[in-house]
Parts: structure tokens; sequence; C-alpha cells
């Protein structure tokens, strides 16, 4: 290919930048290939072959032109094979050179006021780790009606392009004539003003009207599916009410889901009466092709220790640093948390679907993008109780200092919320700004911390498992980048 003299004096000029490796990268090895990713980028994970590696270890600052000929010991025509991997380098974000900015998201990052709509106290099922005080209220008309209204002021603001319920409970599907009607109403108001409505509903999967499914995927209605374990793993976390099994129930109501069209995700609570099933539910779910959350059990109510899911005392806080998972305990986490790893592995280099990077989340991490805060609880976020009053998060529903929904936009709610005394972060913590992981995780879950420290700026107390997993993700994400270059080249070509 012949270049063009302005092209030349471009590639010339982009050659003379001084580059210098970003701080925070992650770099590792995925079979013979090398791999980075960049925190504060965007989708910033990329494998990169011999030459770029060798340009991003010697990013000292010098030019890329005396980089590259570093790296080639010289030769000139090297140089020049080593400054064609420089734009990849410079689009992730893994050098850095003055005055040339960051990568961003393709278009404008679309404005989403999230909110949890509580619709039921009632469920079939009696997990002992739920923070919900069962009873047999649900959300009337009424309240209903100042929700939608709620709503409509915040379509009305100007201030976002989509808003998304997650109908939750309780059991959501046990209302599920409700739910329908006001997805409807929702839909019809928001649409007024020019604004997406979309929503999801959170359910235990047990319970499924006749039609239901049909109606949810043509109403584009996304189902996540809380399980927890394998037989009697899932039978032990969520019992039902009354007896039976409910690992029999949410294996026929995935069933209905996926014979009608949907992709339901999985929501995956890790307490310490699952634990050690993890792997075997990885396997499971992965050999249904359903992409899952692994969300730690949060002490948020009672606050006796982490891992606890009431069945036991669980693990006791370290006496080192009080509120932090450590010793046994945590060495018992990170053990089955890499043997559940090992099986998400084999299954991507397998081929499993879907797609790993698109589907997987561990807590409240956010690997391909950077976060200052692990949710929007408190600004763009905040949920809903059945009697029609809000919190910044749905755990905290129940605790005292919920306010009485208005009938003002629900983002100008989220931002007056009194329950919590200071629920934004400011300064964060010494350990944490040291951290290369702090853009993925920002301290976790916001709402645990509170509890603990009174503010959102410490640590986790499951920072040393975040450690520990963040680069399996991240090995894993790259195994597949792997397996999907290898599949776009052509047999002959290999």
């Amino acid at each position: 290919m012949t270049l063009s003299l302005a092209q030349m004096t471009m590639e010339h000029d982009r050659h003379a930048l001084p580059i210098r490796r970003a701080p925070d990268l992650y770099m590792g090895l995925c079979g013979s290939r090398h791999f980075a990713h960049n925190p504060n980028g965007y989708e910033a994970l990329a494998l990169l072959g011999r030459r770029g590696w060798l340009m991003l270890q010697a990013a000292d600052g010098r030019s890329a032109r005396e980089v590259a000929l570093d790296v080639a010991g010289g030769d000139a025509d090297e140089a020049r094979k080593c400054l064609s991997e420089l734009p990849l380098l410079l689009r992730n974000g893994f050098v850095r050179s003055p005055g040339v900015p960051l990568a961003q998201p393709p278009g404008p990052p679309e404005r989403v006021f999230n909110a949890w709509l509580h619709l039921t106290n009632a469920c079939n099922l009696a997990c002992p780790y739920c923070y919900i005080q069962k009873d047999a209220g649900h959300l009337d008309e009424q309240t209903a009606a100042r929700v939608l209204a709620a709503i409509e002021a915040t379509a009305q603001s100007g201030e976002v392009d989509r808003v998304h319920v997650r109908f939750a409970g309780g059991e959501p599907m046990l209302r599920f004539a409700a739910l329908q009607r006001f997805h409807q109403q929702a839909t019809e108001v928001c649409g007024r003003h020019g604004v997406r409505f979309s929503a999801a509903v959170l359910t235990n999967g047990t319970v499924m009207p006749k039609e239901a499914a049909a109606w949810l995927r043509d109403a584009q209605v996304s189902v996540s599916v809380s399980i927890d374990g394998v037989g009697t793993a899932q039978d032990v976390m969520r019992p039902v009410v009354g007896g039976g099994s409910s690992a029999a129930r949410v294996e026929a109501g995935l069933d209905v889901l996926q014979n009608a069209g949907i992709a339901p995700y999985g929501l995956v609570t890790v307490g310490d009466s699952n634990l050690e099933g993890l792997p075997v539910l990885a396997r499971w779910l992965s050999d249904r092709g359903i992409g899952f959350r692994l969300s730690l059990v949060r002490d948020l109510e009672w606050g006796r220790g982490l891992l606890d899911d009431r069945h036991g005392a669980g693990a006791a806080p370290s006496e080192a640093e009080p509120g932090m998972l450590a010793g046994e305990a945590l060495w018992r986490v990170q053990r089955v948390l890499g043997q559940t790893y090992d099986v998400l592995e084999a299954a991507v280099v397998q081929g499993a679907t879907p797609s790993f990077r698109r589907t997987h989340r561990f807590c409240d991490l956010e690997l391909w993008r950077p976060i200052q805060k692990a949710c929007g609880a408190g600004e763009s976020y905040l949920a809903i109780s059945d009697k029609g009053e809000f919190s910044p998060c749905q755990a905290a529903l129940h605790q005292p200092g919920t306010q009485p929904l208005r009938g003002d936009s629900l983002r100008i709610q989220a931002r007056s919320q009194t329950q919590f005394s200071d629920f934004s972060s400011k300064h964060g913590n010494p350990e944490c700004n040291r951290c290369q992981h702090r853009s993925s995780c920002a301290g976790g879950c916001p709402l645990l911390l509170h509890r603990r420290a009174g503010d959102i700026e410490g640590r986790s107390p499951y920072c040393e498992v975040f450690r520990a997993v963040i680069p399996r993700i991240l090995r894993i994400a790259a195994q597949e980048l792997l397996r999907d270059e290898a599949a776009r080249v052509p047999v002959l070509a290999r």
C-alpha cells in the first residue's frame, strides 16, 4: 500500500511522540501470548504480539521511534514493524503520550436512571440470608400511581434517555398481572416524553404463570434468576416454604424460559453453606448456556460475620483489621473460587456460549470501564418499597430512615436521600488509592462499607478476594479473545 504525503507526515509525527507505559496496567500470559488490561480504559483488554509486548515493556518516555529502534536492535525494517503496534497501544491506553487523549466509548454514553421496584413482600421461598421482612404486603394501585408520577417527572426532566425498572420482591412473579400493568403504563408515560422505558424481572425462577414467558419475551423484559446451587445445595440455600425442592422447580422454570427463546441470567449468592458447590454450579450453568454473576453474601443487616448466611456463625472478621475476610476463611474462599474459574476457563476454551466477557460478573467489579463508585446508589439509582418509600439501595428498604416517594424526578430524590449520612466517595483511602485495580473495584459495595465504617471511603471486607479474582477473570477474557482470534484465521493460513 502506498501512503499519501499527508499520511506519511502524520505517521512521522506520531512516531516522534514520547511514549510511556501507563500506570495500573495488568499484564499477563495466556498460553504463549501476552495480554494487557487497562482498568482506566473502555473495553481495554487486548492480546499483544511479540513486538507490541516488547514496545510496551520498553516505553519509558523516549519517542516511539527510539523505543522501536531499541527493541529492534537498530534494525530499521524491524523497527518499522514494531511501530505498526503503536496504534493499538495508544488506542487502549497501554502507553501514554502528552496530548494524546484516552479513548472514549463511541458516542455519548446513554443517560439511564435505574429503579428497583419492590412489588411484594410475599415469597414462596425462605432463603435464610434474605434481608426482606416477609408478609402479605404488595404495591397497590395508589402507590403504583405515585411511582408512575415520579417516573414521568424523570422523563420530563431532560436528564435521562432511558428509565430502567427492576421488578423485584419477595417473588415478583406472584404479582405478574400487576407487573404487566405497570410495565405498559410506564412505557406509555416515558414514550410521551421521548424517553425509552426498559425493564427486568428478578425472580427465583420457581413461579411461572401460564403465558408469562411469552409475554416477557415479546415485551423484551430481561429475566434474572436467583440460583445458588445444584440439587441439595440449592435446597439448603433457598428452601421452599412448606417443603419441597426449589432445585427441581427452578430447573423447570429455566426450561420454560429457554424454550420460549429467553436467555435468563443467573444471580448466585455465595454464602458459607453453598461455597463448596460453586464449581459444580458453574459447570451446570455453563452447560445450559447461562451467564451469571457471583455475589458474596453481605451482612448488611445483622453484621455478625462475613459469608454468614444465617445457618451458622460464618467466618469471623479479622482481628488484625476488623471487618476484613482473612486467614483460613479467606484461603477457603480463594481456593473454591479458583476451582470455579478453572471450570469457566475450560468452558471458554471449549467454545462455550454466551460470551464470558459480556455476561460474567463478580460482585460489584467493573472491568470494562473505569468507575468511581461500585454502583449508582444515591445518584442514578434508588429502590422503591411496596409502601412507596425509597432508599439508596434495596438492601436497606426495611431499615430505618427511608423516605416517602415524592412526585419529582427520581434522580433528584436519589441525590436528596437522608437514610445514610454520606453516601458519596470523595477521597478514597490510601490503600485503595495505591491499588492498580481501584478503577475496577472502587471499594466494593458502598452500603456494606457504610454499614461497617459510617462512610464509603473504606476498603471492601472482600478486598483480598477481589485481588485474587480479578487476574483470573482477565486471563479467561484473554483466553476468549485468543479463541475468537483463532476462529477468524482460515485453516490454511494457520
